[in-house]
Order: C-alpha cells, then sequence, then structure tokens
C-alpha cells in the first residue's frame, strides 16, 4: 500500500512538472516583445535619468533609539511616519527634519504603520502583538509642545500572526496582511472584521493599493505568490502571480499605470508584472541558485516605484539603495544609492508627489532622497 501511494506521488509530481512547462511555454509565446523594444518604438526623446550625485540625501531625520521596521507617507508628501523597536511612532515634517509627535506603544515589537492619506487624521500600527491599533491625530496640535499624546482610538484583534501590512482605504476602513497567511478589511469604528482574504500558504508580506481604485489591491506571501483581490468578493482572489523562487518581500503597483506593478524576493530578483497579460514582463537582478534555506538570508526587503512608473527602488539589507530603470533591458540597476545607511535598509517610501524617497534602516535613521 505504501508503495503504491509513493507511486501515486511520484505521478502527481511529473504531471505537475509537465502543467508547469506547459504553462511556461504558452506564457512565453505571449512575450511578443520588451520593454526597452517598445520604447525605441515610441517617443525618440526620454528624460535623463537623475542619478547621484544630482539625487541625494537632502534630510537625515533622527530620534528613533531602535531598530526602523517600516515608514509611511501622509497624502500631504510632507508628513512621514516611521515605526521602531524602541517602541515609538514617530511623525515628521519630512521638509524641515522636525519630529512633530511621539506615539508610545505598548509592544516594541511593531513591524508595520500606515497613515491615512485623505486627512492624515489616523495612523495605524501593529507587529507581533497581531494587534492593528488606530490612533487619532490632532494634525493642529501635533506640532505644538504642550500636545497631548494621542490615545488608541481602536483596538482590533483577530489575526492569529504577527501583522506585517496595514494600509487605510479610508476613514472608517482598513486592510491588514498578517502572518497567519489572510488579509483582513476592518471597520474602524466598530473593531469588526468585514472581509477575510484567505489563499496564501504562508506569511503574508505586504500591501498595495491600486492607484485610483478602492476596490482592488495586491498581497505577497513567502509563499512565493502575488495576488489580486477584489473587496467586492473577498472569497477568491481574482488573479495569482508565480514565478518567484523565494519569499516575496513586497510589491508596489505603478503609479503611472494602474495595470502594472514590480515585486522583489528573496531569489534575487526584481520584477515587473501586469495585470492584463497576467504574467511577468521584466526581471532585474541575478536569480540566486541553490542557496541553503537554513542560511542566513540576504537580499532585497522593500521596494517602491517612482511617481512615473520608470523607476524603481528597493532597499536592500546591504545598507545599498537600488534604483531599476523598467525601459531598459539591462538587469543591472541603472543607479545604486551606495552605503545609504549604515545598516540594514528595512523599508522605502515614495512621497504621493513622487518628489522624494524615504528610507529606513536598522541604524536608528531615516533619510529623504532627492
Amino acid at each position: 500500500m505504501v508503495a503504491d501511494l509513493n507511486t501515486r506521488v511520484e505521478a502527481a509530481r511529473k504531471e505537475i512538472a509537465t502543467l508547469e512547462s506547459s504553462i511556461a511555454s504558452t506564457l512565453a509565446k505571449k512575450k511578443d516583445t520588451t520593454m526597452a523594444a517598445s520604447a525605441a518604438g515610441g517617443p525618440s526623446y526620454l528624460a535623463p535619468i537623475r542619478a547621484p550625485p544630482s539625487c541625494k540625501a537632502r534630510r537625515v531625520l533622527k530620534g528613533h533609539f531602535g531598530k526602523i521596521t517600516a515608514v509611511h507617507w501622509a497624502g500631504d508628501s510632507r508628513t512621514v511616519v516611521s515605526a521602531s523597536q524602541d517602541g515609538n511612532l514617530l511623525l515628521w515634517n519630512a521638509v524641515t527634519a522636525n519630529k512633530l509627535q511621539s506615539i508610545s506603544l505598548k509592544s516594541s515589537y511593531v513591524m508595520a504603520v500606515g497613515m491615512e492619506p485623505t486627512h492624515g487624521k489616523l495612523v495605524a500600527c501593529g507587529g507581533l502583538d497581531n494587534l492593528c491599533t488606530v490612533y487619532k491625530i490632532d494634525a493642529a496640535s501635533s506640532s505644538s509642545s504642550n500636545s497631548i499624546p494621542p490615545q488608541a482610538a481602536q483596538e482590533m484583534a483577530s489575526h492569529d500572526g504577527f501583522l506585517s501590512c496595514c494600509r487605510f482605504l479610508n476613514e472608517d476602513q482598513i486592510l491588514t496582511s498578517s502572518g497567519d497567511s489572510t488579509c483582513l478589511r476592518w471597520n474602524i469604528s466598530s473593531g469588526r472584521v468585514m472581509d477575510t482574504f484567505a489563499e496564501h500558504k504562508a506569511d503574508a508580506m505586504f500591501l498595495a493599493l491600486r492607484p485610483n481604485d478602492p476596490n482592488c489591491f495586491l498581497s505577497c506571501s513567502v509563499d512565493k505568490t502575488i495576488k489580486l483581490w477584489d473587496i467586492r468578493s473577498p472569497q477568491k482572489s481574482k488573479q495569482t502571480f508565480t514565478g518567484h523562487q523565494g519569499d516575496v518581500n513586497g510589491v508596489d503597483f505603478l503609479p503611472s499605470d494602474n495595470n502594472a506593478f514590480a515585486t522583489c524576493s528573496e531569489d534575487g530578483t526584481v520584477r515587473l508584472w501586469d495585470v492584463r497579460a497576467y504574467q511577468e514582463v521584466s526581471q532585474f537582478g541575478a536569480l540566486k541558485q541553490n542557496e541553503d534555506p537554513l542560511a542566513d538570508t540576504s537580499g532585497y526587503t522593500s521596494i517602491a516605484c517612482s511617481k512615473s512608473g520608470r523607476l524603481i527602488f528597493c532597499g536592500h539589507s546591504d545598507s545599498n539603495v537600488l534604483a531599476y530603470d523598467v525601459l531598459s533591458d539591462r538587469t543591472t540597476p541603472a543607479f545604486t544609492i551606495a552605503q545609504a545607511h549604515d545598516g540594514h535598509v528595512s523599508c522605502i517610501g515614495i512621497s504621493p508627489d513622487g518628489n522624494a524617497l524615504c528610507t529606513g534602516s536598522w541604524d536608528f535613521v531615516l533619510k529623504i532622497w532627492a
């Protein structure tokens, strides 16, 4: 009986390999051109890329006393919120480099932070406490030395794993992803779960909201997949993208195009995908081969796309920030901000107006690049 079972398992594995090969072959046939070839057939002039030394650190934000784990821009493109293992959220004015407000957390193991983009009066965070906690921010008094520390407006508990990302849909709804492999949509007023998005087979690591379309979002996971969801039908994802051979740590839509998005993975690659093509359209970096799964992992930690959609910025554990040109066939970066920090670059984000890049690191420091 055991021998028969082993035979069936082996036959199933061979069938899976055959089907995967067939899918790859079908997708390859649809790749009739490359991004570089398409760009060459378009306008004759492309604006030059502003690489270092033109692109440099304009502000250094110092105030944390622990590793910075997450960062998020407000909708005004001036305010930044950061989360750190020192147990604090800090709100900053990215233009003046002044600290606007400090929020002390119950748990120092915070891993995610998000700011409501429309009015900037709500901040959410979470981490190893498995909670999503929302704070109300008084914008009028946040810069005052006499401001009252904000109190938690709502603590939302349902996840069975760490909170990896949180993004506001509006002032009364928020999305979260978790190490329990699910994503949840919450009603902030009631603190209750509205919808559960459960298809990933391992930790869900990050979320990306579709620009100008509050109904759709992307999630990426340790299961090596990226899924496109519609909150109007949470029972099943709309699309599942496969191809990465390692944990997918970050995902971000190209703001210039609701149909394209980029991902970074521990397999050593950064990939550009298109919802209409339902597949990868470009690949950057170098694929890691046969890496020991028990060895220390190093590689891309976070990703953000420029407002024009031409550049993909990636934070790296080697303290560098790499920028890839979408309109190039080069697998190497268009430029690298070498030694951007003195340690692991843990998080990055582009301001909504596209004028600045914020990076956070385990060296306790945030930097604003432009």
